[in-house]
């Protein structure tokens, strides 16, 4: 891991031009690159540590992490085929032959990014020291906001590789090497949970600004990072089957790194034991997720209730409810069907209401190039990836949630995250790719609800403009996704048969059919309410920790798509299970000719970690491979371990 850290020094921060001082768009997004900084000569004033903040967002935003945000989440998942454009390794990783040489495993910029987080919280006490205009009081913020940065960076790492290094000391050049162990999955989940707790209520509510309280860390978003680790955390624990083989055990046991093989015998690694000790049970951590989702809500609310005031003094505040934190919903006045604004709202303009925190793009100092090299250009051709064709399979005009497919006709997601052609080969992926998506004709307005019953959304119906720049910003959390995290959590910890509550079930239910009414307005249709829409989407149907759990997997996958989240809610699904059987008959409704290939390689729960990258293997003697994947560059399970 030597590689990692060593060579950032702080000639890699860059400065902003306004500091945190910024009143618009452009100043927050405008970057000047400086020259090598001499570090001595640079932690001065509030000044410096506010450029270095910013270069923390600024790395974070460039696009080899933005390409790993998608390639982590979602290339492994049942939502990405190949392209005609397609590398060897993206074909080879689709089909599960995973190989440490992969450069889509190098874990590099994620740890680059760690050491800029780490350099501001070294060196922040000191500009409180030499800067007599810097108050502690001052500092607190942005210690909280920078930690923020750093554990999001963590979690990613620990979702995709299982074990990783857990990283709070910057390193500066070439003279200081970086030696340091993977530390274990619940480590490195329990360190982050207690960095966030510890500053989350330090951390800044309101910056002033729309584009600051979405584009950086406030306490929502920490409370939404916080939910998010609980649900893993809490699906962790549940499984009762850790992935760890006897080796990595042994590793970590003795807290140091230790060759065994070839100081210690087959013996003696199968004899040591190491025990985790839970200070909570997974029920509490469920519990804790909701309690961060209700945070949130509630925020969230206060803030909708005194946005309303300010348009309508006179608003009927009784007939607000959180449904309403979801943008462009349907039209509570007219009833007309606003749904398809929503993708315009969310991700064609960006700093949508919706929005928790997503990173900032210009498309001038700060490019998105990942989603046109990714997903479609703008001309439309496919890049490294395509929509898997099990999506669409009898995709009929009936809405009908509990169906095997996932995008029906009506559902405005379909058309929102793809790209149809009247000649359909493949389907190229349009998520983020569109700045703005609008409705023609019927559809637009209020008859389609009442009289166009069996008319479904067409091309001819759906008007998609591509982006003129590539300046999508890129989303990490969303209030749809605390509706879903927090009807995930309720499924498992009132769904059991011994703790059942319908009553709290219902309310899981009802979080879900606030995202799935967004995008399916017609199935709500009180006009329509015998038909098999309606009588599909009832909680009674939904009664159980199995069939609540598996509505909101279907709906996180309509919902989510495209946007880096599919494969570790599948991940996080096996490992609630203590195994990847069940995940896997979800999965292999993918349509490939591999499949049966690709089950028996995830056949273990450990396989559904990527391999550590080799070149930091060569470079840190302290690193070990992860134990299903081989050493010698294939990817055959290691049976002997």
């Amino acid at each position: 891991m030597n590689n990692i850290i060593k060579n950032i020094a702080l000639c890699g921060l860059v400065a902003v031009s306004a500091g945190f001082g910024f009143s618009s768009c452009e100043d927050f997004l405008t970057i000047t690159p400086t020259d090598r900084i001499v570090e001595e000569e640079f932690w001065e004033d509030k000044n410096d540590l506010d450029n270095a903040v910013m270069a923390c967002y600024r790395r974070m935003a460039e696009n080899d992490m933005l390409t790993k945000y998608i390639s982590w989440g979602e290339e492994r998942s049942d939502n990405f085929e190949r392209s005609t454009n397609s590398s060897d390794a993206d074909a080879n990783i689709i089909k599960a032959n995973l190989l440490p040489t992969y450069g889509q495993f190098n874990w590099t910029p994620f740890y680059n990014a760690i050491n800029y987080c780490n350099k501001v919280l070294a060196h922040g006490p000191e500009i409180v020291q030499k800067d007599q205009s810097f108050s502690e009081a001052q500092w607190k913020p942005i210690r909280a906001e920078v930690i923020a940065l750093r554990s999001l960076c963590h979690f990613y790492l620990v979702r995709t590789f299982g074990e990783v290094p857990y990283v709070t000391t910057d390193y500066n050049n070439d003279s200081q090497e970086l030696r340091q162990a993977q530390s274990t999955q619940l480590t490195v989940l329990n360190n982050i949970i207690d960095d966030l707790e510890s500053v989350m209520q330090d951390a800044t509510i309101d910056y002033g600004t729309m584009i600051q309280n979405k584009g950086r860390i406030t306490r929502q978003a920490i409370y939404a990072l916080l939910a998010d680790i609980y649900l893993w955390r809490a699906s962790y624990k549940a499984g009762n089957n850790h992935p760890f083989t006897k080796i990595t055990l042994a590793k970590n046991y003795n807290g140091e790194f230790k060759d065994l093989k070839a100081n210690g015998s087959k013996t003696e690694i199968n004899n040591l034991k190491r025990e985790e000790i839970y200070t909570t049970t997974a029920e509490d951590d469920y519990l804790a997720c909701i309690n961060y989702c209700n945070k949130i809500l509630s925020i969230e609310m206060t803030d909708l209730v005194e946005r309303t005031l300010e348009e309508d003094p006179m608003e009927d505040l009784t007939t607000l409810s959180e449904e309403d934190l979801l943008v462009a919903n349907v039209s509570k006045k007219t009833g007309n069907n606003l749904s398809s604004s929503a993708y315009t709202q969310i991700f064609g303009r960006g700093n949508s209401t919706e929005s928790i925190f997503e990173l900032q793009i210009d498309g001038v100092s700060c490019e998105n190039t990942m989603i046109s090299s990714l997903f479609s250009n703008k001309e439309g051709k496919a890049g490294l990836f395509t929509g898997s064709i099990s999506l669409f399979n009898d995709a009929s005009d009936n809405p009908n949630i509990e169906s095997d497919y996932v995008f029906s006709k009506t559902d405005y997601r379909r058309w929102n995250s793809f790209i149809f052609t009247s000649t359909q080969e493949s389907f190229n992926i349009a998520k983020y790719v569109y700045s703005t998506i609008t409705q023609r004709g019927p559809l637009a307005k209020d008859e389609y609800l009442t009289s166009n019953k069996d008319k479904s959304l067409t091309t001819s119906t759906i008007n998609q403009v591509a982006r003129s720049t590539n300046n999508a910003n890129w989303i990490f959390y969303r209030m749809s996704d605390i509706f879903l995290m927090k009807a995930e959590a309720i499924s498992q910890l009132y769904g059991d048969e011994e703790n059942l509550d319908t009553e709290k079930l219902a309310e899981g239910f009802h979080y879900v059919r606030d995202v799935f009414k967004r995008s399916n307005p017609y199935a709500y249709d009180k006009q329509h309410n015998t038909s098999a829409r309606n009588d599909s989407l009832k909680p009674e149907y939904f009664n159980t920790k199995e069939t609540l759990e598996r509505l909101v997997l279907d709906e996180r996958q309509r919902e989510f798509y495209g946007e880096g989240k599919r494969w570790f809610d599948l991940v996080r699904y096996a490992l609630r299970r203590g195994g990847t059987s069940e995940m896997l008959k979800i999965y292999s409704k993918k349509k490939t000719d591999d499949m049966n290939s690709i089950k028996v390689k995830l056949a273990h729960i450990q396989a559904l970690f990527s391999p550590v990258y080799n070149t930091e293997i060569k470079n840190n003697s302290w690193l070990y491979q992860n134990g299903v994947w081989s050493v010698n560059e294939t990817s055959s399970r290691t049976e002997d371990l």
